[in-house]
């Protein structure tokens, strides 16, 4: 068996979106003739939801490094309270660079050669954002004669939060560098879909189609094999749930007007529909210009974070899964990781996002979506009435492509991370590698 050296700031009992994808490589790896060594920060010190169900998800084999670390973001949720946001932009923009994670790399860096001297590494790969995690390669390279792999999760210098938040030209073009060094110096780079890939191609033009692979987001099969009990409330209403964080763009402002709108319009009987929002979210947040609105209080409902054990369960028993997407610039760049297990639920989909997107792309061969414009309140309206009236009618039904769904499988995900790997360190040392078992 070979070893990697798998350096991931999300890790459990560390919750959230960003976490799963790390969780299923390591569990499936070993099938593929890598063992992994996960070294991720003390969880006690980063602010994040715990969910410690997912480590019942680990292999009791499954090795764990900490390394310590000050989260700033305890920092920057004072100056929030204080609405002082521009005291966060001036620290992550003058201090912080590329963010507030780099305060991290002393502490990784001697852990790293901690493991290095206990253990033999055969590869290593670092998992992002953050993306100062990404400036482990210029250091390991210097120091160490191993192949690195970065694995890219979100774009980077040309993301959402940089261009909704647009950062001073001088920090720009720092950041551009560190971009260009990284991805120069990783043996290979993975990317978790097709536009984060042409958006590096078109910024760093020199390199190579071929030093990038696409290895999406997906689900687990394991964590459907279960029946799943009927629902015992609100049978008679079209129950729709959202599971996830709305943050940043993904404000519901136009979804809640249009909602409004076709209650009062009596296209919608608000006493036929229910949506359930799961997720770390803030009320303020989620129905800001709406705040006191009696429709939406009526129909929409709050739900606490869930731990990924459950969400198969509270999928399974929905009508209707919503999908949003805020719009604006490289909007169609985002899958988000939701995407996959909604689909393998086999429930309808209902996507309201760039309908010339990534997501959009990924969704329509699934048989399960109904897309609409996130720009467009009439496109919007349509398609929520075409959902409530075919509930209605009860002929709210699917066909679910399930040998396409299939194809996003962690296991089979994983197994083309372990070809990645194996090619990686056969290049770089072919001797070595026909010797390892």
């Amino acid at each position: 068996m070979k070893t990697v050296l798998y350096i991931v700031f999300y890790y459990p009992p560390v919750g959230g979106s960003g976490v799963h994808r790390g969780v299923k490589f390591t569990r499936y790896l070993p099938e593929f003739g890598w063992n992994s060594i996960v070294l991720t920060p003390n969880p006690k010190l980063i602010k994040q939801p715990k969910d410690y169900s997912l480590l019942k998800e680990l292999s009791p084999e499954q090795k764990i490094e900490h390394f310590f670390t000050l989260d700033a973001r305890w920092l920057f949720k004072i100056f929030w309270g204080l609405n002082l946001p521009q005291v966060v932009n001036w620290l992550n923009y003058h201090i912080f660079k590329p963010d507030e994670d780099i305060i991290s790399l002393p502490f990784l860096h001697r852990k790293i050669s901690s493991i290095m001297k206990r253990q033999k590494i055969d590869l290593i790969f670092i998992s992002g954002p953050p993306f100062s995690l990404m400036l482990n390669v210029l250091w390991l390279k210097k120091n160490y004669h191993l192949p690195v792999i970065t694995d890219f999760r979100d774009d980077w210098s040309q993301g959402q939060s940089r261009l909704d938040n647009p950062p001073p030209e001088s920090f720009k073009q720092y950041e551009l560098q560190l971009e260009h060094q990284v991805l120069t110096k990783s043996d290979k780079v993975i990317v978790a879909n097709e536009a984060i890939k042409d958006n590096f191609l078109s910024i760093h033009s020199e390199m190579s189609p071929e030093h990038f692979v696409v290895i999406t987001n997906g689900y687990d099969e394991k964590d459907f094999q279960k029946d799943f009990p009927p629902r015992e409330t609100e049978k008679d209403k079209l129950q729709i749930v959202y599971i996830g964080s709305l943050y940043g763009r993904r404000q519901p402002a136009m979804v809640w007007k249009v909602l409004i709108d076709l209650v009062e319009q009596g296209k919608i009987n608000p006493e036929k529909i229910s949506i359930h929002i799961f997720g770390p979210n803030y009320r303020s947040f989620v129905f800001k210009g709406y705040e006191n609105n009696q429709i939406l209080e009526k129909i929409v409902k709050l739900q606490p974070y869930l731990n990924h054990s459950q969400v198969p369960e509270v999928m399974s028993q929905a009508d209707v899964l919503w999908l949003f997407i805020g719009a604006g610039p490289k909007s169609d760049a985002i899958s988000t990781g939701k995407i996959f297990e909604y689909m393998r639920s086999g429930k309808p989909i209902w996507a309201v996002i760039n309908p010339q997107g990534m997501a959009a792309n990924i969704l329509r061969p699934s048989g399960l979506s109904f897309i609409a414009d996130n720009e467009n309140p009439v496109d919007i309206a349509n398609s929520l009435v075409n959902l409530y009236n075919l509930w209605q009618e009860e002929k709210l039904s699917v066909m679910p492509d399930w040998d396409y769904i299939r194809s996003f499988e962690r296991r089979e995900l994983t197994r083309k991370l372990a070809g990645v790997f194996d090619q990686t360190l056969n290049k770089i040392n072919p001797d070595k590698m026909n010797n390892l078992d």
